[in-house]
Order: C-alpha cells, then sequence, then structure tokens
C-alpha cells in the first residue's frame, strides 16, 4: 500500500447561529477508551466500558474583532454552560466528522512578540458521526 501525505483540514464551529472557521491553527478530534481488566480463572479478560471524546483546538485570538470568535465563546460560557455548540471538522477531503462540544472560557493574552494563540480542550457530548466519502 502506499503512503498517503494528508495535509488538508477544516473545522467549523456554529455559535448562536453564527459559522466560525478562520481563526484555527490547528484541529485534533480524540477518543479515550476505558477498558477495564478482568482476571478469570481462565486468565484476563477485558471490557471497554466507556468512551470520552475531546476536541483539541489552538486558534488565534480575536479578542474585540467583529463577530470575534473568542467573545462568543465567552458569552456562551458564561449564559449557557451546558448547552453544546456544534462542530463540523474535516480532517482531509473526503473525511468529515459532526459532533458536539460544552462551551470553555477562553483565555486572554500571552507572550510577546507573536500572534496571541489559545489552546481550547473541549468535552465533545456524545459521539462524534463520521462521513467517509
Amino acid at each position: 500500500m502506499a503512503t498517503t501525505i494528508i495535509t488538508g483540514r477544516d473545522v467549523t464551529f456554529t455559535l448562536d447561529a453564527v459559522s466560525y472557521d478562520a481563526q484555527a491553527t490547528s484541529a485534533t478530534l480524540s477518543c479515550e477508551t476505558i477498558i477495564e481488566t478482568y482476571q478469570t480463572l481462565d486468565g484476563r479478560a477485558y471490557a471497554s466500558t466507556d468512551k470520552q471524546w475531546t476536541f483539541t483546538i489552538e486558534l488565534l485570538q480575536d479578542w474585540g474583532a467583529a463577530s470575534s470568535l473568542f467573545e462568543a465563546m465567552w458569552a456562551d460560557a458564561e449564559a449557557t454552560p451546558n448547552t453544546a455548540l456544534a462542530v463540523s471538522f474535516t480532517a482531509a477531503t473526503g473525511a468529515v466528522f459532526a459532533f458536539n462540544v460544552l462551551p470553555i472560557f477562553p483565555s486572554a493574552g500571552g507572550a510577546a512578540p507573536g500572534a496571541l494563540t489559545d489552546t481550547w480542550t473541549m468535552t465533545v457530548v456524545g459521539t462524534p458521526t463520521e462521513t467517509f466519502s
């Protein structure tokens, strides 16, 4: 099998019916699978008991910009912290994941002289759905 190198990815957040995507510099959807091990008289037995999905995204801060993603996330984390936000994540052409995350409070500020960035690690509500084509 030939090696496949994937370089394209895109992510879109929808907060309060507004879609955002331009601020992201890195995005990763991951799952921690909880597997329990039982020692039986016949040897070890394993059971997958739960999964916790997380979405980690690094972004350029846009405080004060028109339609600021950071200000929208802050407002949702403050006003509706238990209301999930829709995310569509394209890992590569033909691999699209849709899921919901809980809002978090973004950080503000950072080190000089580079661009201000922030990393958000958000809990995914439920299990992502995927579309492979």
